[in-house]
């Protein structure tokens, strides 16, 4: 058998989890897991900045259901990486971040870069390790495997010391753990006696509705979801910061579950039983209650782990279970109950959604100079339809964005997540394109969060990933500068101002394709250029100052 360095062996463990892509920065500590990526033909993605790494390995994650796998470099790199770890975090993705880190032998001793770095991500991963002997690498990468599926996903992190990874030892001694002998692909099925309450519920309910949590699209629930909404006709809707749960238009999905459009989801408040398919009640739900849902609602709870269930909003009936097995005991048992009732309900959530397109047909329909923001965000989606990878970044542009893609159901829509922040929509679009490549990625993103992200377009470039960016240029940090304006005069309003910049010349300058887009006719034809370019493409468009407040729900 060979002697192999440690970071070989490592890359041997990701194979046998296999994994096709490491999203990485380089640094002299990683190296030897580069060596093993290449013996192991794992294709190694490398970015810019270390937290456009992690972000990618999290994006990949979100469209693939795959896990994502990134890795930097110890100190300054691991320090770089944690919004991205952060955010992947709160999204609730499957990703393996490793670091590397200063000598084993040496630690706490002041060694070169030298600090906590387990210390710094564990309050912001499901399991944190630092290993302490090459030995057990292999035990290592399926410890933090198992952990990133069990239950609800998220991210895990180890942590590998220079000597380590460089450190070389007899393959033939090394025990390679296979997932299929360490980690239970059994599925949890809900009791059958709670699923029978569940339905009782559900059918002496007038207002009923779903709410779909990202555990949809993780337990690969999609399917089964839409099984029992045709078998009940109950209206169902997504939770706004969660991955998508939906993907493909459907009669009965009315988009988002959120206060913050005047669209169907203002009638949840009307809604007396509620079925919440893996929801955490955060903020972007109203913590499950006023003005969102009312207090008096009957909610019924599905989750996959029993200590998220009724925090924030109790519930009548609590099932513990993974989503497909479920919704596939629920559809079964659905003849048993009268659920197919007369009923304005849906009738009424259609004049809702429909409220909501009037409110800004206009506006998407406008020939105005500066473009509007709904214009552009409308040419986007008739032109590219439900087949591209849409991300969306910034922070008016966002919101301006959800309100566009309501009702317009993507098979992939990539946005900030519960973190809400701003940063992730390069690297969300790079990795859309790689996990998807004969489909269009195209990023909607504002002036203020592109510049996060401008340098990867040679990233882009160097590994053949033709994104189309189109950047709304409204020379402002616009969800700041809109209240901030409001409080303090315009006088007063400072940071939050952007200089106009020839976005479409940076591009240029990196060998990509650019334009500049003065007036709505020209947006359509340039994106059909950006799209047949072959290589990445910005298009930069003027866009008036508006806020997305102006569309709220009064």
């Amino acid at each position: 058998m060979p002697i192999l360095e440690g970071g070989q062996i490592l890359a041997k463990s990701l194979k046998l989890e296999g994994v096709e892509y490491l999203f990485t920065l380089c640094g002299g500590t990683i190296e030897s897991i580069y060596d093993g990526c290449l013996r192991e033909d794992i294709k190694i993605i490398d970015a810019r900045v270390d937290q456009t790494a992690t972000m990618m390995a999290d994006a990949y994650a979100r469209v693939t259901g795959k896990a994502g796998v990134s890795a930097v470099t110890r100190g300054p790199g691991h320090a770089n990486m944690i919004y991205g770890l952060a955010a992947a975090y709160m999204a609730g993705s499957p990703l393996f971040a490793l670091s590397g880190n200063s000598d084993a032998d040496q630690l706490d001793m002041g060694g070169t870069q030298e600090f906590n770095q387990i210390g710094l991500v564990k309050p912001i991963t499901k399991w944190a390790r630092l290993v302490m002997q090459t030995e057990r690498l292999p035990e290592f990468v399926a410890g933090g495997f198992r952990k990133l599926w069990a239950g609800r996903p998220g991210p895990t992190h180890l942590s590998v010391p220079y000597d380590i990874l460089y450190d070389k030892i007899d393959d033939a001694n090394l025990n390679y753990p296979k997932p299929s002998e360490y980690r239970s692909t059994a599925r949890i099925c809900g009791d059958p006696e709670l699923i029978d309450r569940a339905l009782r519920l559900l059918s002496k309910a007038k207002n009923p509705v779903i709410i779909a949590g990202g555990l949809i699209h993780w337990h690969g629930a999609t399917e089964p979801l839409l099984n029992f909404v045709e078998a009940t006709s109950i209206p169902f809707f997504s939770k706004e910061s969660d991955v998508n749960a939906v993907n493909h238009a459907h009669p009965l999905y009315f988009g988002k579950a959120t206060t913050r459009f005047a669209g169907a989801a203002k009638e949840l408040r009307n809604a007396d039983a509620v079925l919440a398919l893996g929801v955490t009640y955060d903020a972007t739900i109203g913590y499950g209650g006023p003005p969102l849902f009312d207090t008096g609602a009957k909610f019924i709870d599905v989750d996959i782990s029993a200590d998220e269930m009724g925090k924030n909003r109790s519930f009548e009936v609590g099932i513990v279970g993974d989503m497909k097995s479920v919704l596939t005991e629920m559809t079964k048992s659905v003849d048993k109950y009268d659920l197919h009732k007369p009923s304005d309900w849906i009738e009424r959530l259609n004049l809702a959604r429909g409220e909501l397109l009037h409110r800004t047909s206009a506006a998407e329909n406008s020939d105005a100079v500066p473009v509007h923001p709904l214009r552009i965000c409308k040419e986007v989606r008739e032109l590219f339809g439900d087949d591209a990878t849409i991300s969306v970044d910034g922070g008016d542009t966002v919101l301006f964005s959800l309100m566009a893609f309501n009702h317009y159901h993507p098979a992939h829509f990539l946005s900030t997540g519960p973190i809400g922040g701003i940063g992730q929509g390069v690297p969300f679009s790079l990795a859309g394109k790689l996990a998807r490549p004969d489909k269009p990625s195209v990023l909607i993103t504002g002036d203020g969060a592109f510049g996060y992200g401008i340098i990867e377009y040679d990233i882009a470039l160097k590994h053949g990933l033709p994104i189309i960016t189109i950047v709304f240029s409204d020379q402002a940090w616009g969800i700041v500068r809109h209240p901030q304006i409001e409080r303090y005069g315009v006088e007063r309003a400072v940071a939050t101002d952007l200089r106009s910049v020839s976005y479409e010349r940076v591009a240029e300058a990196l060998d990509c394709h650019g334009e500049l887009v003065t007036t709505p006719g020209e947006i359509r034809p340039a994106l059909k250029r950006a799209a047949d370019a072959g290589v990445p493409a910005v298009i930069n468009v003027p866009t008036m100052f508006t806020s997305a407040d102006a569309f709220y729900p009064q």
